[in-house]
């Protein structure tokens, strides 16, 4: 059964802020070629290992990202590995890199030189700030970027510094728009026959998450400039003059084993009531089955006692009691779940979430993610490990190269 991608063929030349939309590129089928330098200092910085083997091919995050690739290894300071680089675009379909507008310019990979090279091609190319834009030269990590995107300002308490988000979030946003660009820019070429230019900055795609809420309006119409609430809702004592009154309830509590959101604020007419019922079924309801409490403007005034009842509440059960029992109530409160939590997940086990992948070297097979959307027609598939450094050089310059 033919995937969404197949008989696309990609070079890969990115760093790890282009690793996932290759990833998603080549887990619909495209044959993705990364092309790898075995002595670049990045290969000493990709821990954790599987079984503290020190060694790139055993690297849990070479794993996951290069699934289904197949790895080239050059080293494009010498002349002779260029040229082959050289001739690895013209015969691609995607060109994926991460280079800052200087690096591309030493290398003679500029957008105008690749273009150049192959006037078909998609050129995908992923940084920090765009070319020629003031910040273009600029270094950049996955926390400088979150930095610079302002999420860190809006994540965390109000007495800590800001907070950098987990699992290299500025990086995982630009992949997603960089591969939706790339596809829709394929379908375009199929189209008209014209290559096209993307270009994806990775402070852009984390300042939209910043953006794209009421956190823009909020100060462009009010002044108000959110900061970090911690447990509390997020607009929590950072609303508008006219909505300074209200007491917005807490989100966070902490259960026996780990933590749950309670979503109170997006509850439906009539939820004070099973809310209560809830409480009761534990007695935990202390005071708040007064009908004085029906009063959703008594409840604003004691919306902090309430929040104390729920904490005391939630800290006599674990994070599943909390969750089923409140569900079967409608009451919107889930879990905070762990990596653990996740790989135990009664609905991502439904869906078929995760993947066995077979390593051969091995003899066993590894738990991998699976696929962030199902397709039955032309469905995600993991059909191949990540490859060793250059385990594909051969095959790969005389499939595309015929050297």
């Amino acid at each position: 059964m033919n995937q969404s991608l197949s008989g696309i063929k990609i070079l890969d030349f990115s760093g790890p802020a282009g690793f996932y939309c290759s990833k998603l590129l080549a887990d619909l089928g495209a044959e993705v070629v990364i092309v790898e330098n075995p002595s670049d200092e990045l290969f000493n910085n990709l821990g954790p290992y599987y079984n503290d083997i020190k060694d790139p091919n055993y690297s849990l995050y070479r794993w996951h990202f290069h699934t289904n690739k197949k790895s080239v290894a050059l080293n494009i300071s010498n002349p002779k590995d260029k040229e082959t680089l050289d001739s690895l675009i013209k015969h691609a379909d995607v060109f994926i890199d991460t280079l800052t507008h200087q690096e591309a310019n030493s290398l003679d990979l500029s957008m105008e030189n690749v273009r150049a090279l192959n006037p078909h091609i998609v050129h995908t190319r992923i940084t920090g700030f765009p070319d020629n834009s003031e910040y273009s030269g600029f270094k950049y990590t996955d926390m400088t970027v979150l930095a610079m995107s302002g999420l860190m300002s809006i994540t965390g308490f109000p007495e800590d510094p800001p907070n950098q988000m987990g699992g290299e979030q500025a990086y995982h946003m630009a992949s997603l728009n960089a591969a939706i660009g790339t596809m829709i820019s394929i379908l375009e070429r199929e189209l008209t026959g014209t290559g096209k230019d993307v270009s994806v900055s990775i402070q852009e795609c984390a300042s939209m998450s910043t953006l794209q809420t009421a956190n823009f309006n909020y100060y462009t119409w009010h002044g108000i400039n959110r900061g970090r609430n911690g447990l509390n809702h997020p607009f929590s004592d950072q609303g508008p003059s006219y909505d300074e009154d209200r007491n917005f309830p807490r989100v966070l509590y902490e259960s026996k084993d780990g933590w749950v959101a309670h979503a109170a604020h997006l509850a439906p007419p009539g939820a004070w009531k099973n809310f209560v019922k809830w409480l009761s079924d534990y007695d935990s309801q202390q005071d708040l089955d007064d009908p004085k409490f029906e009063n959703h403007e008594t409840r604003n005034l004691f919306q902090n006692h309430i929040n104390d009842v729920m904490k005391s509440h939630c800290a006599k059960l674990t994070k599943q009691e909390i969750y089923h029992s409140a569900q079967k109530l409608k009451i919107l409160v889930i879990p905070i779940n762990s990596v653990k939590d996740l790989t135990e997940d009664e609905q991502l086990i439904y869906r078929g979430y995760f993947e066995k992948v077979f390593h051969k070297d091995l003899n066993t097979e590894i738990t991998y993610p699976g696929a962030p959307y199902q397709m039955k027609k032309t469905p995600w598939k993991i059909k191949s490990p990540a490859p060793k450094v250059g385990e594909n050089t051969q095959q790969v310059l005389s499939e595309w190269l015929n050297q």
